[in-house]
């Protein structure tokens, strides 16, 4: 019995399927195959039923895969503890961020740990909450960075930053700020309101917006991104909320809240098998030292709570 096979054989009850299972352990399916029919033939018990699509786990097979998660991550942590004690940082590293932040930080976080940490071997990626939090969940994903509080137990949150909400205008439209939640959508001119353009239902910004503003902010057009979203308010369909960091700087379009400012937490989430301390410092001060001082301080900021 190896851990490779113990890989094997978690990913095969996850995906369901030997070919996607073999995909993500990066092995042909017949080497994963193979692999796993030793495995039976060792312990004498049949883990899976073929017969099936998707493939089904049988039930001497799920008591095996619980244990060989058990023994998967005792293992890592085990190769985590002999990496704590070296100065450099070393060995892999998954990051997801939400795409509302990806767009400010992920091209810091990509140079910086390309140019300080040349022994890490890290992978980024852009992703919505709810595939963070499963990802983490199934040991696919180690650190997360996005909006909180979730309230899911099994996830330790460390904050890093509180983002105010903006509202962001057409061109040729300027209001004095700050503005009230219930003023965000009139027009300077008294002659009606704009519509409220927003996010996707991936978005857990949209959610939060929809808090703020109510149901009746969603409008005609939703967007996949950030960029089309702005875009769009420039063509004049409307305006929209944004965040601080995402917003255009120096424009007089981007109009503050009234105090207490809505806000997002912005927080780094692990799962409760991550322990590489050394690591999850080195992210949350590279972070921290690309944000304003003001935003480190929730002190007189409405916060938005996260719908997943």
């Amino acid at each position: 019995m190896t851990l490779t096979q113990l890989r094997y054989i978690v990913a095969v009850d996850r995906y369901g399927s030997f070919v996607e299972a073999a995909q993500h352990c990066l092995v042909t399916q017949p080497t994963l195959s193979l692999q796993i029919q030793k495995l039976e033939h060792e312990i004498g018990v049949e883990l899976f039923d073929r017969r099936k699509t998707p493939v089904v786990t049988t039930a001497a097979g799920r008591k095996i895969i619980e244990q060989a998660r058990t023994v998967l991550r005792e293992a890592g942590r085990l190769e985590e503890l002999f990496r704590e004690d070296e100065d450099e940082l070393v060995g892999e590293l998954r990051i997801a961020l939400i795409p509302t932040l990806a767009p400010v930080l992920m091209p810091e976080l990509f140079r910086s740990l390309s140019r300080n940490h040349p022994h890490l071997q890290f992978r980024i990626y852009e992703l919505p909450t709810s595939q963070i939090i499963e990802k983490i969940r199934h040991d696919e994903m180690d650190i997360g960075i996005l909006a909180t509080p979730l309230k899911e137990d099994d996830l330790t949150e460390i904050p890093l930053y509180y983002e105010p909400f903006v509202a962001y205008y057409p061109k040729g439209v300027t209001l004095p700020g700050p503005i009230e939640l219930r003023n965000l959508d009139l027009r300077p001119d008294g002659e009606g309101r704009f519509e409220m353009i927003l996010l996707g239902e991936d978005h857990c910004f949209r959610n939060q917006s929809l808090q703020l503003c109510g149901s009746r902010a969603a409008g005609r057009i939703e967007c996949g991104s950030l960029e089309t979203l702005k875009k769009m308010v420039d063509l004049g369909a409307g305006m929209t909320l944004l965040p601080l960091l995402a917003a255009p700087k120096n424009d007089p379009r981007v109009v503050t809240l009234k105090d207490p400012q809505p806000t997002r937490e912005i927080s780094l989430i692990h799962g409760p098998y991550f322990f590489r301390r050394k690591l999850l410092d080195a992210v949350k001060q590279l972070i921290l030292s690309r944000i304003p001082p003001e935003l480190k301080t929730k002190k007189g900021r409405d916060l938005i709570g996260v719908q997943v």
